[in-house]
């Protein structure tokens, strides 16, 4: 009986603390066929599939980088979304992009992405 209520204690802990954020970012960088420049796809996971903020409100902010082509979110699969960036980095050192997505469920949830040079 003890490890019934510890196992299902558990399990309780391990859902409450995946959805303290919204949303899971990711990202994967290669070089673009251009020079210096950097192609990233960049993916986001909404844990809560009845999100009610759009994809499309997700803001992009570049430090230290210039994000020079932005293509459209598209859905991957059920929650999963990615967006295609083309990014050339403004000096010899990593810059970074802020995702950031302002949940009225969750609230804001800000996720920096660093780019490193290849």
């Amino acid at each position: 009986m003890k490890r019934a209520i510890l196992l299902l204690a558990t399990l309780l802990l391990m859902g409450s603390a995946s959805q303290l954020r919204p949303c899971d970012v990711t990202v994967e960088t290669k070089a673009a066929k251009e020079k210096g420049k950097i192609e990233v796809k960049l993916c986001v996971d909404r844990f809560h599939r009845s999100c009610p903020l759009d994809i499309g409100e997700t803001d992009l902010k570049a430090e230290g980088l210039v994000i020079e082509k932005k293509g459209e979110w598209r859905n991957v699969k059920g929650s999963l979304y990615e967006i295609d960036l083309v990014v050339h980095l403004t000096g010899k050192k990593a810059g970074t992009i802020t995702v950031l997505r302002c949940c009225p469920k969750r609230g804001p949830q800000e996720e920096v992405i660093t780019i490193e040079p290849l």
